[in-house]
């Protein structure tokens, strides 16, 4: 068989039969068009060689009359090709008035929403879908002219997670040969037509511009680019991972980075490690170039601690000392001031609970773990005095080093970042701190033996405290919050 063809195409592309083999299922996503009829007539041979099983999927994006005659159109070559076809519908131009995108843009995120479902409810291995090389030359100048990094000059992978694009290196025209080859017949979207559409400008203005007058071999050579910037870019992509594996860890929501492994690393090495910071932490959605280098800026800068960046998806970057903390954004501080019984639970305003116990003089914690796991901090508190669990207040003082000093100074010292300040729960008789959520009790002074209070003379009983989190699981005293 030439090797130049379709199916010898298609056959290089996909995953061997260790993957994609005897007994599996592959979703062929079907909108009607030349590529698709095209992708899911090749798969239809190649299952029956491999003896795996294709299923179209078929969404009708509902911006124009003529989508249900797509849908007619894509239910009979199914059935004559004896292959069963999934369809649904999408509200397109609404999710693009909800998201505040384009129309392409909501019709891609509806497009692989619908496919995903469908490869979910058939129990396949992968789907598959009919982007071309000229596809990736468009897709590559489109993302050139809005001035996207290497990432996104990469364009579309052969192959993204279980998203596989067999055609990606072959053209158009390709496609056409084979369709008049096979005496397929196919539907033209009128909307490929509309020049409102920047791709449609980029493919029948740019593209053939560029042909015209400085290469006639302009697509293969975008998409060569492409391909190695992907080289590239998952190379770079791999020392980034490192670095966030080496420089970062997680606190709760949040992704936590050293300034100054990011400072001192190459800036695409850096770049690399942020994206995938803000991967874990909700997506890449929206996420610009723009974005990462701010944030990169000011973690290089000289004294950023306190500063907060907005970032997509309702996150922030927030700087602490020689830290960035990427995450959900949060509001305004909330004061709150709860009395603490001695036995007692107390559910927290943010989340999770603090639990108090009795302990007997000499006894310590031991033992003292619950049906919950997690320790009791062991604290001395003046006899008879009122418990509250609150934050911070103005005058508040903690003994350290045989001293008391302001809690502010103290929380300083430690440097526990200035969002988290105005947030941490603590324990206090008066304006006296026993106290500290995230707060080791090496960094406190207490007298856990209970023969004394704070000052000499003064009768003291010892308490157990234990920081319980919100979803049921136990949180150390002594570990961030």
């Amino acid at each position: 068989m030439n090797r130049n063809s379709l199916p010898s195409a298609v056959r290089r592309a996909l995953p061997g039969p260790g993957s994609l083999g005897s007994g599996q299922t592959l979703v062929a996503g079907l909108s009607g068009g030349a590529d698709s009829v095209a992708l899911l007539d090749v798969l239809i041979t190649i299952g029956r060689e491999r003896d795996f099983a294709v299923v179209a999927a078929h969404l009708d994006h509902r911006l124009r009359p003529s989508s249900r005659d797509d849908a007619s159109f894509c239910e009979r070559i199914c059935r004559e090709a004896g292959v069963p076809l999934r369809t649904g519908s999408a509200d397109v131009r609404g999710r693009a008035e909800r998201d505040g995108g384009g129309i392409e843009e909501a019709a891609r995120v509806e497009r692989y929403a619908f496919l995903s479902s469908v490869k979910d409810a058939a129990g396949a291995s992968f789907v598959a879908v009919a982007h071309t090389r000229d596809d990736q030359a468009e897709t590559f100048l489109l993302r050139l002219l809005r001035g996207a990094g290497s990432t996104g000059l990469a364009g579309m992978r052969a192959r993204s997670g279980d998203v596989l694009r067999p055609l990606l290196g072959v053209s158009r025209k390709d496609v056409l040969v084979h369709l008049a080859e096979r005496g397929l017949e196919w539907r033209e979207d009128p909307s490929n037509a509309d020049p409102a559409f920047a791709r449609n400008r980029v493919r029948r203005e740019l593209l053939p511009y560029l042909e015209a007058r400085f290469n006639p071999a302009v697509r293969e050579a975008l998409a060569r680019t492409a391909s190695l910037l992907a080289d590239e870019d998952a190379a770079v992509g791999g020392l980034g991972r490192a670095l966030r594996e080496r420089a970062g860890r997680r606190e709760g929501a949040w992704v936590v980075l050293e300034r100054t492994a990011l400072s001192e690393a190459p800036r695409a090495v850096a770049r690399a490690a942020l994206r995938e910071a803000l991967e874990e932490t909700g997506g890449l959605r929206g996420v610009g170039l723009g974005h990462v280098d701010r944030v990169l800026d000011l973690a290089g800068a000289a004294a950023p601690s306190g500063r907060r960046l907005p970032l997509p998806g309702g996150r922030e970057a927030a700087f602490r000392f020689g830290e960035v903390a990427v995450g959900p954004r949060r509001g305004p501080a909330r004061p709150f001031a709860l009395p603490l019984d001695v036995p007692g639970r107390v559910s927290l305003p943010e989340g999770g609970s603090l639990e108090a116990r009795p302990v007997e003089a000499g006894t310590g914690c031991d033992g003292m773990r619950g049906g919950e796991g997690g320790a009791f901090e062991l604290v001395s508190a003046p006899l008879g005095a009122a418990l509250t669990v609150r934050t911070r207040r103005s005058g508040d003082r903690v003994r350290t080093r045989g001293r008391q000093v302001s809690l502010r100074r103290f929380l300083m010292d430690r440097r526990v970042p200035a969002e988290l300040r105005e947030r941490l729960p603590l324990v206090a008789a008066g304006s006296d701190v026993l106290w500290i959520a995230g707060v080791p009790a090496r960094d406190r002074e207490s007298d856990p033996s209970g023969r004394g209070g704070r000052d000499a003379g003064e009768a003291a009983r010892l308490v157990g405290l234990r920081l319980v989190a919100g979803d049921g699981g136990p949180r150390g005293a002594g570990s961030p919050t």
